[in-house]
């Protein structure tokens, strides 16, 4: 009997969104098996977690290596947190863990994003970039709590390498589509790429301009100023990728569509190395 053989690939989000058409398609059971590598990056596994829970059955013949894949389902079915330990480079934190009004919950996640600023200064960022970058995923986190409809369903995850800081803020919930469109100046939106677009414009949220709701991704965006990066916003059936020094809604952007995936994934990886400051 002849052997079947098992293909291997990185984790990457080209794979993962393949993977997601394939298994939306009813098609990724037929397939090989396969087994996901690292790649080092952390947004594709955080993406491919969020489908592999919503179409359990789909993913079957799929093995995944990375051990932060293992901490993200483990987060999100145990509400377990990682990542806090004095040696970790990378971790999870379940918003199903947090409470802004608890105390307790209040140490918890303080104590974790401490130790991702402290891993990410370690490994080679200035200090101030990555406490402009703590800032905007305790803002993010705050749009999952205040958009979201089922902030339980929430995540942050870090990650951090030779000069690398890599950072996810994802949910299960409505999307930005369905958030936006409570706003009735957004009514109008039909499609969640323009609803992307949107959503990562100041002030805009699913409260009127005026209540101050809407400013995490633009704290996001003043915190990479000047520094290499590539942002990915992935919500519904659309992925808007933004990249390069300084990335911004006017620089480098690109809109694709993708199958289905429910709720609003954010990653960011940031390089500032390869920043003008740097060269």
């Amino acid at each position: 009997m002849k052997k079947e053989v098992q293909h291997r690939v990185s984790a990457t989000f080209e794979v993962t969104d393949d993977l997601l058409w394939q298994a939306v398609a009813g098609r990724l059971p037929l397939l090989p098996p396969l087994t996901i590598e690292r790649s080092g990056t952390i947004g594709p596994l955080v993406e491919l977690a969020f489908a592999r829970i919503s179409m359990p059955s789909a993913y079957r013949s799929v093995t995944i290596e990375p051990s932060i894949f293992n901490q993200v389902v483990s987060a999100l079915s145990k509400g377990e947190i990682s990542g806090a330990g004095i040696h970790d480079r990378a971790g999870v934190f379940p918003l199903s863990r947090y409470d802004p009004s608890i105390s307790a919950d209040n140490a918890l996640w303080n104590q974790w994003t401490k130790h991702a600023e402290n891993a990410a200064v370690v490994v080679g960022l200035p200090r101030a970039l990555v406490v402009g970058l703590i800032g905007a995923i305790g803002e993010l986190q705050d749009n999952v709590f205040e958009h979201s409809g089922q902030p339980a369903s929430g995540l942050l995850a870090y990650g951090v390498s030779s000069g690398t800081f890599e950072f996810v803020v994802a949910d299960a919930g409505r999307g930005v589509l369905a958030s936006l469109r409570e706003n009735q100046e957004y009514a109008h939106l039909t499609d969640s790429g323009s609803a992307l677009r949107v959503a990562i414009s100041d002030g805009a949220s699913r409260y009127a301009r005026n209540t101050g709701h809407g400013y995490g991704v633009g704290q996001l965006f003043r915190a990479l100023a000047n520094h290499s990066a590539e942002l990915r916003f992935r919500s519904g059936d659309h992925a808007l990728r933004l990249w390069g020094d300084t990335p911004s809604l006017t620089g480098q952007v690109e809109l694709t569509q993708k199958a289905w995936l429910s709720g609003l994934v954010v990653s960011v990886r940031c390089t500032p190395g390869l920043s003008r400051r740097g060269q």
